[in-house]
């Protein structure tokens, strides 16, 4: 066999024995899923004073900031069925206990129809006042605005969720 042809059969056999090594690079395993389970329940606290105006209580009284976050709020009602969502409305201790316990229950009402109008199931949604037995803070005084004001976290409507999976 002459040179050239015994150098151009090495040349083709180290060709072939580098094709054979060549490798393609493995792909990207898919990112891992978060198997981080969701909660079965969750409490959204929500302060009445950025729902409502001081002393308000109805659905026409709430907010830009207030439809914001209920809207949010039924966005995350929205992604799982519920089993139950407990809207409970708070209040501070100034004024008439009947005033106190009415507002209370007005806003929690407000706050459920509010919720039912962006699909929450009404059989799975219920709402009661609590007026001012489950304070957060306590303050001294009487309705200087100071006192108004210290009594805020008060003012709130609290929504508890438990849901169905």
């Amino acid at each position: 066999m002459n040179s050239k042809l015994m150098l151009s059969a090495a040349i083709a056999a180290c060709v072939a024995m580098l094709s054979a090594c060549a490798t393609t690079p493995e792909p990207e395993p898919p990112p891992a899923e978060d198997v981080t389970p969701l909660p079965s329940t969750f409490l959204e606290r929500l302060s009445a004073d950025g729902l409502f105006a001081f002393g308000k209580s109805g659905i026409d009284d709430l907010s830009d900031e207030g439809r914001m976050a209920l809207d949010e709020l039924a966005a995350r009602l929205a992604e799982r069925p519920v089993e139950i969502v407990h809207v409970i409305g708070h209040s501070d201790r100034l004024g008439s206990p009947t005033a106190i316990h009415r507002v209370s229950s007005e806003r929690a009402n407000a706050v459920r129809d509010y919720l039912i109008e962006r699909g929450v199931p009404e059989e799975r949604i219920t709402a009661v006042g609590r007026g001012a037995v489950e304070p957060v803070v306590e303050c001294e005084g009487r309705a200087s605005q100071e006192t108004i004001d210290c009594l805020a976290p008060n003012r709130r409507v609290e929504v508890r969720v438990k849901f169905a999976d």
